[in-house]
């Protein structure tokens, strides 16, 4: 499974607005599933705001 690690409110607004799954919340980190399916434009975004990964890091 494949994760996007969010430090933004705004930006987990969004993923949640678009349908992605909230994994964990904790101190304005946020850990998302990242589902393949789920239509999203990562171009449009602050690439400081969100990681990929591979594993799940708290």
């Amino acid at each position: 499974m494949k994760f996007i690690h969010c430090f933004s409110e705004e930006l987990k607004n969004k993923f949640l607005q678009n349908g992605f799954e909230l994994l964990v919340e904790t101190n304005g980190f946020f850990i998302f599933k990242n589902n393949p399916s789920t239509k999203f434009n990562f171009e449009e975004i602050d690439q400081s705001q969100f990681i990929f990964s591979n594993t799940m890091v708290f």
